[in-house]
């Protein structure tokens, strides 16, 4: 496995046919709060009815614990339906499938059912983008007006490279509802952000928005000639193997039978563009993402866990980008001030649309979306975890460390 370093400063396999039954979820923990900085926010809600797992040869008794852990934190943060991937030394270690993909339907999770990964798709635009940079076809740190015809004044001075780190300034063009610049069409919408001021100067700090991936993508399609879907489809999904993995359908996620079902507690109430509040129901209620083209780069990506891990697989033995251009993704950058930014706490670092946890110990870069999926890469333990949701709240970040603990000594879990 390629040995990657971050900033340490502080801060397959097949699934088993037999099915085993799950305890129904008793009441569900309220979300104590909402981030809206993970872009692009998803879906929470449901019970756990039945599972699927296959441990593969080697994984000893760890199997138990990974189960009893996932049933516990499903059953503690009400999750409907899960998917888990575990990999070592670049192989399939486990995989399994939890609970319920649609609960009106009772139809269960298997490794078929698709989820929506949200701004993990930030993760392969960056790839995507690293892919021309490798090529000789995009400088990370040329004005994106090299590129891109018909820009406002105050752009022109943005490089790519503050496009990849959110550090451009730009203004938001898609709220956490996925509702595009005051309900507009996309090229409208499009011509509407261009309109607004710049909030922050160029290069100054973090500001998360959905616009700087919007702009990548319009890049990655003015240099390729292609559509974005289609360059990432011929260039990561079929280069990883990656079947089952799709972008939205633009009628709307979740159109095919064996994607998951989205559901949530929770109404959005967004202020110009950000979330500000959240309101809160007992029962849960279906919720849906109006996609749009727009912004696959952003968050368009449905995938399975086992089909992520071939990606991340695919990364670590250089099939889709170079040891230096995997570095380079996966590098936090700092603001102009020398300090970093991420997700709250315990994301704490942000690279080439790659966060990531920057610590002395067991570092690890950790692309998360829509506050229900997570990919943690631990590159100095040989150790990567995948876990799909359907939920909103369920924020898997905060309890893969537990799962990775089983596997790496001396990993200290925060609570």
């Amino acid at each position: 496995m390629t040995n990657i370093s971050l900033d340490r400063r502080p801060c397959s396999s097949r699934y088993a046919t037999a099915e085993t039954s799950l305890k129904p979820l008793g009441s569900r923990a309220m979300l104590n709060k909402i981030s809206a900085a993970i872009g692009l926010i998803a879906v929470m809600g449901g019970i756990a009815a039945s599972a699927h797992a296959a441990p593969i040869a080697g994984a000893g008794d760890k199997t138990a614990a990974v189960e009893q852990l996932v049933r516990s934190e499903m059953e503690a943060r009400g999750i409907p339906g899960l998917q888990l991937t575990i990999v070592r030394r670049n192989k399939i270690l486990f995989t399994g499938a939890y609970g319920q993909a649609n609960i009106e339907a009772s139809t269960p999770v298997t490794e078929r059912t698709t989820f929506p990964v949200n701004s993990i798709s930030k993760a392969v635009a960056g790839v995507a983008a690293m892919q021309l940079v490798e090529a000789g076809k995009l400088d990370l740190d040329a004005s994106i007006e090299t590129y891109l015809d018909a820009l406002p004044a105050s752009w022109k001075g943005i490089t790519v490279r503050q496009l990849l780190t959110h550090m451009s300034g730009l203004p938001e063009i898609a709220d956490d509802n996925l509702r595009l610049l005051d309900g507009a069409a996309p090229d409208a919408a499009w011509a509407k952000v261009q309109a607004l001021p710049l909030k922050s100067s160029p290069g100054v700090k973090f500001d998360y928005t959905q616009t700087n991936y919007v702009v990548i993508g319009k890049i990655i399609e003015t240099i390729t000639g292609r559509s974005y879907a289609d360059f990432v489809r011929d260039r990561q999904f079929d280069a990883a193997g990656m079947k089952r993995t799709r972008f939205a359908e633009v009628s709307g996620a979740g159109a095919r039978p064996e994607a998951a079902a989205l559901y949530t507690h929770l109404t959005l109430r967004v202020e110009g563009m950000k979330t500000v509040g959240v309101d809160r129901s007992k029962a849960p209620f279906v919720r849906h993402e109006p996609w749009t083209e727009i912004l696959y780069p952003a968050g368009g990506v449905q995938t399975t866990s086992t089909d992520l891990a071939k990606w991340t697989i695919a990364l670590q033995k250089r099939r889709l980008v170079n040891r230096d251009g995997l570095e380079r993704l996966w590098k936090p950058q700092p603001q102009q001030d020398g300090t970093y930014r991420g997700f709250g706490s315990t994301i704490t670092g942000y690279g080439l649309g790659w966060p990531s946890i920057r610590r002395a110990d067991h570092p690890a870069v950790t692309p998360v979306g829509g506050a229900r999926a997570a990919v943690f890469i631990y590159p100095e333990d040989d150790l990567t975890i995948v876990v799909l949701t359907n939920l909103m709240g369920a924020s898997p970040e905060k309890f893969v460390d537990k799962i990775a603990s089983l596997y790496i000594p001396g990993l200290a879990v925060g609570k």
